[in-house]
């Protein structure tokens, strides 16, 4: 594969267009034609599995349009979500720390979306032979576990209302528009409690005109405030995103 990595620098650049995924996007231009020829564009249904299969990374997914919540499955397979990842970064990262394996799985959320996928060992010797490539994809995984570590913390000391709030922001900042395809059971599966607790609190963000609920639909009509609402719980990982990678997420 080194030759064929060899013979890239000489890839014409307008035969790929511009990626649709911000990671992707913020490569060196010769980083990314080096990856372009193995990307391949897919389609994800709501609720389908990610990047592995049992706990082996098989490829490597740069989500465009779709956006995958991050799970641990337990023993008795009772599921905890950990994070999400969406147009912003990569699913399969374990094997850019030197790991065929994750305790970790990634499942479509809103209904799924498109994304770019390559083989996983792939990637690997990509970044074997490209030490610039490697930096950068790491960058992000410096990002994903400072999220991580955000839901670690808001998890064990953050009521519902922050809880819930940190989660529909995380959301919206990884769709266009502001309508979010979920519902109360699936937001009530992702912040582990039960589903009359989700909805209690979407009938007072709704009232306070922070949201407008529908069946099967979610609308963010003053972000801000549901930022606000969030406080600490929200914030920190998008910050580092932007410091080490690009822009990312939606204003308030």
């Amino acid at each position: 594969m080194l030759q064929s990595i060899q013979n890239l620098r000489s890839v014409d650049r307008d035969y790929y267009p511009a990626p649709r995924n911000l990671l992707l996007a913020s490569l060196h231009e010769d980083d990314f034609a080096v990856l372009a020829p193995y990307l391949k564009r897919i389609e994800l249904r709501g609720g389908q599995r990610i990047a592995c299969s049992a706990s082996e990374v098989v490829r490597a997914c740069f989500p465009e349009t779709l956006v995958a919540s991050v799970g641990e499955v337990m023993a008795d397979g009772s599921r905890f979500e950990v994070g999400l990842i969406g147009c912003e970064g990569l699913l399969g990262w374990p094997i850019l720390l030197g790991s065929a394996h994750s305790h970790h799985s990634g499942i479509a959320q809103l209904g799924g979306g498109t994304a770019m996928v390559m083989p996983a060992a792939t990637l690997v010797e990509l970044c074997e032979h490209n030490r610039g490539l490697h930096i950068a994809l790491l960058r992000f995984v410096q990002s994903f576990t400072v999220q991580m570590g955000r839901t670690i913390v808001t998890n064990l000391r953050d009521g519902i209302d922050k809880r819930l709030s940190r989660w529909l922001l995380m959301l919206h900042d990884r769709i266009e528009g502001d309508a979010l395809t979920v519902t109360h059971s699936e937001l009530s599966v992702a912040l582990h409690v039960r589903r009359a607790s989700v909805t209690d609190w979407l009938h007072v963000l709704e009232g306070d005109r922070v949201l407008r609920c529908t069946r099967g639909q979610i609308v963010i009509r003053d972000r801000a405030a549901l930022t606000v609402v969030a406080g600490e719980s929200y914030g920190p990982a998008e910050a580092s995103y932007r410091a080490h990678i690009g822009d990312f997420g939606k204003s308030d």
